[in-house]
């Protein structure tokens, strides 16, 4: 880890672009001087990757960082300090396997106004997120969220969803958690909606509310994944009219396995 802060040390100007993987956590106080080193010389577009030994905290240095516009964490714990307004030029974040409270990600969101691309993907699960993103274009989640609310999405045109197999489980061994499970807000120009097979399983057996409140005027694509065509069951899970709610059916709409 120092052999890589000295070759940073003889970097002279902004430092636009960071990437950090690593195979084990080992040394926190190594990772504290890159970030605060990074974030201290116009960092741009981060991404650090924790693939075992994780979570890591990450330091309060990278809240001030204010010239942020691509984020990519895995494995961290984003817990940002007293104060925090969030990254006012962000334009992309994704973040896999974080440990972050639900209303902690939701002002992050709400704070970050030119955001574009969200994804979240979550071992855990949320109670609430809350998405008040004006100008967010493309949002991927992945896990058990029990509430989502869009309270300003008018630019969201591509939207994909993911419940896995663990987190279906779950959903289907607990009735009470996967009736509690809502989606709410408005979704005026969705061209593209990506729906995988434990998503489309629970909402055709009633452990999930029909996923969108309104109707789809604009999709255009519909991808069905892990979708198996030559069972009749899953046929009847996946016909958009029914499982998706969408009255009339858009068309031309474009069905993909």
């Amino acid at each position: 880890m120092m052999t890589i802060y000295q070759v940073l040390l003889q970097h002279r100007g902004p430092l636009l672009k960071f990437t950090l993987s690593l195979t084990a956590l080992k040394s926190c106080p190594g990772i504290d001087q890159l970030i605060r080193f990074v974030s201290n010389n116009g960092i741009q577009e981060l991404t650090l990757y924790i693939y075992k030994g994780g979570p890591y905290k990450l330091p309060s240095s990278l809240f001030s960082c204010q010239v942020i516009t691509h984020l990519n964490l895995l494995s961290c714990v984003f817990k940002p300090p007293p104060g925090f307004k969030g990254f006012s030029r962000l334009l992309s974040l994704k973040l896999f396997r974080v440990v972050i409270a639900g209303v902690t990600i939701s002002s992050l969101i709400s704070t970050c106004p030119l955001l574009e691309q969200l994804t979240i993907q979550s071992s855990t699960g949320f109670d609430l997120l809350e998405i008040v993103a004006c100008n967010l274009r493309c949002l991927r989640l992945v896990g058990f969220f029990s509430s989502v609310c869009f309270k300003n999405t008018p630019q969201l045109a591509k939207v994909s969803m993911h419940l896995e197999s663990s987190l279906w489980n779950l959903v289907s061994e607990d009735r009470e958690t996967s009736s509690s499970v809502m989606l709410t807000g408005t979704f005026p120009v969705v061209e593209l909606l990506v729906l995988d097979y434990y998503h489309l399983k629970a909402m055709a057996a009633g452990g999930i509310p029909n996923i969108f409140p309104t109707t789809l005027t604009h999709l255009k694509i519909l991808k069905l994944c892990l979708i198996c065509f030559e069972k009749v069951d899953e046929i009847s899970m996946a016909c958009p009219g029914e499982t998706l709610a969408l009255d009339p059916v858009p068309e031309p709409l474009e069905v993909q396995g």
